[in-house]
C-alpha cells in the first residue's frame, strides 16, 4: 500500500476542490437575478459580470508565465466572447514575481497594460533571436544529442509555449479584441491555499456556527454544490437557491436555538370544523379504535398545524424537507416501538370493546406525550408533532414497517 502510482490524482482533486470553494464565495455576491456557472464558459461564471479562472500554483506569477498568456489567449479565441462580461478575472495563489512588470497592472489604463504587455513580448523575441544565433554559430544546447557515431545532431531552436502564446495575443488580427478586454481583465493575487481559503470563509461567514459543526457545514454545502443532479444539469445556480441552502444549513448548525412559527390556531380549528374527513386514512383508524367526533377534529385541526408548520419552516429557509422527512421517520420508529410494547401488555382474552378501550387510552397517552425537539428549534409545539402523527398514518405505507396504527391488535 505503500507504493505511489505514476499518476497521483491528489493534486488534481485539490484544484477541483479550490474552485469549488470559489465558486461558493462567488455564489455570496450574487444579486437576485444573478446566476452563476461552473465550468460551462469557464472556471467559475457570473452570467453576464465576471469570467474567472482560478490557478493555485506554487510559484511567482512573472511576465513570462504561461498562465497569463494561457488566460488571455483563451479569452481572445474566437468562440469566446469576452463582450459579454464587466470583468474577466485572474484569481490566483501566486504572488508577483520580484522584477515582474505586471505588478502595476491595476494602476494603468489600457494603453499602458498593452505598452507592459508588447515590451514583454519584445524582451521574449529578442531572447529567443539571440538563441537562434548562437545554435547558428554553432553553441552547444540543451536539446543537441550525439548520434550513433558520435557526431553531434543539433537540435532546431523553436519558440517555446509563452512566446507562441504572446504572438497569439498581440496578432494584429485580434488587436481590436484584445484593447476591448484588457479594459475588463483583472488580476487577483496571493490568494490563500486550499485550507487558508476555508478558513478564511469560516470566519467571514460561519461566525454563528458552533465551532465543531463549521466542517460538517462546510461538506453539506459543498455537497450541494456537486451534486450529481447539479454537474448533470448544466452546473448553474440562482441566488434564490444558493440563499436557500445557505440559510437551511445556517438553521441546522446554528449556534443556539430558532423560534418556531406562529400559526392563528383559531383559524386552523375552524377551518378543521369545516372539512369533511371521514374517508381519509387518519380518520378511518381512529374511527376504528371507537374515537368519538370530538377526537377526530382535534385531529384534524392537528394535521392541519402541521401542515401549515412545515410550509412556513420551509418557505422561511430555515428547514429542509430532508429535515422534515427525517423527523417523520423518528417519530414513526418510537410509535411502533410503544405501540408493540402496549399490544404485549393486552390479554387474548380481552373483547373487541376492551381492545377499543385499550387503544383510546394508547392513543390519549402517546398524544399527551412531550413533543421531542424538532432540530434546532426553542421549542417544539404539540400540534406539530401529533399533526405528523396524523399525517403518518393518513399515508398509504409501502411496506408493512411504514404501517402507522393507533389499535393494539393486528
Amino acid at each position: 500500500m505503500n507504493v505511489k502510482l505514476d499518476f497521483d490524482a491528489t493534486k488534481l482533486f485539490e484544484a477541483l476542490k479550490y474552485q469549488i470553494h470559489v465558486a461558493i464565495n462567488y455564489c455570496h455576491t450574487l444579486e437576485k437575478h444573478d446566476v452563476l456557472w461552473i465550468e460551462v464558459f469557464g472556471d467559475v461564471t457570473v452570467e453576464g459580470r465576471d469570467q474567472v479562472e482560478i490557478k493555485d500554483y506554487g510559484d511567482s506569477l512573472t511576465d513570462g508565465h504561461e498562465n497569463f498568456w494561457n488566460t488571455l489567449n483563451n479569452w481572445l479565441k474566437p468562440d469566446f466572447r469576452h463582450q459579454q462580461y464587466a470583468n474577466l478575472i485572474l484569481l490566483t495563489t501566486q504572488a508577483y514575481g520580484e522584477r515582474a512588470s505586471l505588478k502595476n497592472w491595476e494602476q494603468l489604463d489600457v494603453h499602458g497594460r498593452l505598452a507592459v504587455l508588447k515590451t514583454i513580448h519584445e524582451a521574449a523575441e529578442a531572447r529567443f533571436e539571440k538563441a537562434k544565433q548562437s545554435a547558428d554559430n554553432g553553441g552547444s544546447k540543451p536539446n543537441d544529442k550525439a548520434s550513433d557515431d558520435g557526431k553531434i545532431e543539433r537540435k532546431s531552436v523553436n519558440p517555446s509555449e509563452v512566446l507562441k502564446l504572446q504572438r497569439k495575443v498581440l496578432a494584429t488580427n485580434v488587436r481590436e479584441s484584445l484593447m476591448e478586454a484588457l479594459s475588463k481583465v483583472k488580476i487577483i493575487t496571493d490568494q490563500p491555499d486550499l485550507l487558508g481559503l476555508i478558513s478564511t470563509y469560516k470566519m467571514r461567514y460561519l461566525k454563528g456556527i458552533q465551532p465543531h459543526r463549521m466542517d460538517s457545514f462546510l461538506d453539506d454545502l459543498f455537497g450541494f454544490m456537486t451534486s450529481a443532479l447539479k454537474i448533470t444539469g448544466g452546473w448553474r445556480f440562482t441566488a434564490a437557491e444558493f440563499d436557500k441552502k445557505f440559510a437551511e444549513l445556517t438553521a441546522r448548525y446554528l449556534i443556539g436555538s430558532l423560534k418556531f412559527p406562529r400559526l392563528n390556531s383559531d383559524d386552523v380549528e375552524i377551518e378543521a370544523s369545516r372539512m369533511d374527513v371521514r374517508d381519509r386514512l387518519y380518520a378511518i383508524k381512529l374511527d376504528e379504535i371507537g374515537s368519538d367526533e370530538e377526537i377526530i377534529l382535534q385531529a384534524t385541526a392537528d394535521l392541519l398545524h402541521a401542515q401549515q408548520y412545515i410550509a412556513e419552516l420551509i418557505k422561511d429557509c430555515t428547514t429542509a424537507q430532508e429535515d422534515i422527512e427525517d423527523y417523520s421517520k423518528n417519530q414513526l420508529r418510537m410509535h411502533r416501538s410503544s405501540r408493540s410494547s402496549f399490544m404485549r401488555k393486552c390479554s387474548s382474552a380481552w373483547s373487541h370493546a376492551e381492545l377499543q378501550k385499550a387503544s383510546c387510552t394508547f392513543y390519549d397517552e402517546r398524544c399527551a406525550e412531550a413533543a421531542e425537539r424538532f432540530s434546532t428549534y426553542d421549542f417544539t409545539p404539540i400540534e406539530f408533532r401529533n399533526g405528523i402523527y396524523h399525517m403518518l398514518a393518513d399515508e398509504e405505507p409501502a411496506s408493512p414497517l411504514k404501517e402507522f396504527h393507533w389499535r393494539l391488535w393486528k
